[in-house]
């Protein structure tokens, strides 16, 4: 009995392993998605290909796909010059246009279920009943703020509640043309915005108003599908560009959404699913899935290489999503329409990020749990999952996931928390402790006036001093408070060497690691396991070699004084701010929250700056410079290593090749021999 039990086992577990198999390799494409750290990585499957839909009608070239809200599945097919009605099921129920329409390239049912068809050759939108009936036709605005140069070559379109019509027309760059539901023309909503640069800075600030339309025509593109979603905010997405790729318009037609959150150049559609989550495709048949606020959480598909296999795309054309996820997809080559459906990981992702988007953050935390359980690698799950504990005041939790989710803005508010609660636990003992060290150093004071024992303990460090090395060393606080005195000692009075400055040098080296790796997490950008050594300790020296030497040359020409060991002592010297102040700012960095950033961010700044000046300095004094020349020795050493750098690449690149060849030549006579 047990060994026909445990052959019954074995025959289950080997039945069920090929079918897992199978299920794996039946999908044509991978998946991936954005960790916290910004990584792209591969994930399990998000949506499985499950079929071809309207597989009864014979398409040609579907241009666009449109579900309502009873998961009637809409398609204009532009090459039959109709748009067909299916049920859910795939049976066709109705078509629209027939012998009518010239070139239908978008469809839209308002809520009225009234049909809205784009048609592309004939300039125009026609308006149908259900029943096929013909009501109203929406052609050119013959107003003059339309512009009578303004073209009308409606291609996708999109009608709110209202009953107005948001028209995506060929080679509109104002913007989307809005109509109310008489036709009349209400404007262009949601102009795009073209991406700030330097150079358009300097054109804002050399120019007048009125000056620069005239002289700088910087026209921004124009989308090229619109959608709207359940709140009935618009949505757009534009090719051709990186900036605002994809928007979310508000009633005034500002985006409210990240301006760089796609840099995707050939997005073709877009679409908003049930809970507000977007869906584009691009013309290489990827897939991407945003969440409502812009976040990243899949891409799948691809491009089909001529396997005709399920689920790649050759000339994606529109997408859509009905009411369960499914995702439907055109293909104007192929004439077909591809479905996906959400795996059981996506469903359970949907079903946290409602309840996440709603506001609805504890109820979401069980959700979020079994996400991180299955993808420990999903960011976004990490930070919902904080919020979900800030919610509840358990912010030591949710202080280890906002790391973890690489959220220092919730990191930030999180840790305003827990120092707060702290600061009430702790503060009295903490200003007890502040009052017993003032005590404590005026009872030393007093000892050391009465007791010569413990004044010569006291004083020990003094002793210290006597000793060149340790007095070298601790030269540098006078750097700080008298400059220019210290660099003509520096040079005259030898008061420093070549060894104390190599060990200071050592010295701001760590220093600068310390605060690479401990500065605190909200203003430490640096990623501490792409840390290396060797490289990082490389990109310190080098540069500060060939400052050293290039400012040698150029002052040995140009008639400075300094010798090379004066340029460099004088230039580890003229670090001494950082030497002083990068500890300190790397200990309060951990103390302090977005709010008080301003301090950590000055204080960097000052030091920076404090060095720069005394750099200044050093090159004026050790060569005995006028300002003016000095300026000018300053530009020459930046020259200097500039052209060294090049030279260096020159010659890497010649090497090289020159290794390389010598490399093949090689190779080709031990293949002949």
């Amino acid at each position: 009995m047990k060994k026909t039990f445990l052959l019954i086992c074995i025959m289950m577990f080997l039945l069920k392993f090929p079918i897992q198999i199978i299920a794996q390799e039946s999908v044509a494409y991978k998946t991936e998605t954005i960790t916290s750290t910004g990584d792209i990585i591969e994930t399990q499957s998000a949506y499985s290909p499950i079929g071809l839909f309207g597989k009864d009608y014979k398409f040609q070239t579907p241009e666009d796909v449109y579900i309502d809200e009873n998961d009637n599945v809409y398609i204009a097919d532009s090459g039959t010059g109709e748009v067909i009605k299916f049920r859910s099921n795939g049976d066709i129920e109705q078509v629209y246009g027939r012998d009518f329409l010239g070139s239908p390239q978008g469809v839209f049912v308002d809520h009225d279920q009234n049909i809205f068809i784009a048609d592309y050759q004939q300039s125009m939108i026609v308006k149908y009943n259900q029943s096929g009936d013909e009501i109203k036709r929406f052609e050119k605005p013959d107003t003059p703020l339309f512009g009578s140069s303004t073209p009308f070559k409606p291609q996708k379109l999109a009608v709110d509640r209202r009953g107005n019509l948001y028209i995506v027309s060929e080679g509109t760059t104002n913007g989307i043309i809005q109509l109310n539901a008489a036709g009349d023309f209400l404007g262009f909503y949601g102009v795009g915005s073209t991406q700030p640069s330097i150079g358009n800075a300097i054109q804002e600030l050399l120019t007048f108003e009125s000056q620069r339309e005239s002289l700088f025509n910087r026209v921004p593109s124009a989308p090229n599908n619109v959608s709207i979603g359940k709140q009935g905010l618009i949505h757009t997405v534009t090719s051709g560009t990186s900036w605002e790729v994809i928007r979310k318009l508000n009633v005034a037609g500002d985006n409210m959404l990240p301006s760089d959150i796609s840099t995707i150049l050939n997005l073709k559609d877009l679409a908003v699913g049930l809970i507000g989550n977007i869906y584009t495709v691009d013309n290489d048949g990827l897939i991407y899935e945003y969440d409502r606020f812009g976040h990243l959480l899949f891409t799948f598909g691809g491009k089909d290489d001529g396997s005709n296999r399920l689920g790649l795309l050759q000339q994606p054309t529109s997408i859509e999503v009905d009411s369960v996820g499914r995702v439907f997809i055109s293909d104007r080559e192929k004439g077909n329409i591809q479905m996906y459906e959400p795996t059981a990981f996506t469903g359970l992702l949907h079903q946290a990020l409602s309840l996440y988007g709603d506001g609805f953050y504890i109820e979401s935390e069980a959700y979020w749990d079994e996400v991180i359980r299955l993808n420990s690698a999903f960011g976004l799950a990490h930070s919902a999952k904080a919020e979900a504990l800030y919610k509840q005041q358990q912010y030591n939790e949710a202080l280890e996931e906002f790391r973890l989710a690489n959220n220092r803005a919730g990191y930030s508010d999180a840790f305003w928390e827990v120092r707060y609660q702290w600061m009430e636990q702790n503060l009295q003992w903490f200003i007890l402790v502040l009052v017993l060290l003032v005590v404590l150093n005026a009872i030393v004071n007093q000892l050391r006036k009465r007791s010569i024992k413990i004044n010569r303990a006291l004083t020990i460090h003094h002793r210290l001093k006597k000793y060149r090395l340790v007095n070298e060393l601790l030269y540098f606080k006078k750097f700080l408070t008298a400059p220019i005195d210290s660099y003509y000692y520096l040079k005259e009075n030898k008061r420093v060497s070549v060894r104390s400055a190599s060990l200071l040098l050592a010295a701001l080296v760590t220093l600068y690691f310390v605060w690479f790796i401990f500065t605190g997490f909200i203003f430490n950008t640096n990623r501490i396991e792409d840390m290396n050594l060797l490289l990082d300790l490389a990109l310190l020296i080098i540069p500060f070699g060939l400052f050293v030497v290039a400012n040698y040359m150029v002052s040995t020409i140009t008639d400075g004084e300094g010798r090379f060991s004066h340029v460099f002592t004088g230039t580890v010297y003229a670090l001494s701010p950082v030497l002083v102040f990068l500890l300190p700012i790397t200990l309060i960095s951990n103390v302090l929250t977005l709010n008080e950033g301003f301090i950590y961010y000055f204080a960097l700044q000052v030091m920076v700056v404090w060095s720069l000046v005394m750099l200044f300095m050093m090159i004026k004094e050790v060569h005995d410079f006028t300002v003016a020349k000095t300026i000018g020795n300053i530009l020459l050493t930046i020259f200097t290593m500039f052209i060294a750098v090049l030279v260096f690449f020159v010659l890497y690149v010649l090497f090289d090749q020159v290794f390389n060849f010598v490399y093949t030549m090689i190779q080709e006579v031990m293949l002949r021999v």
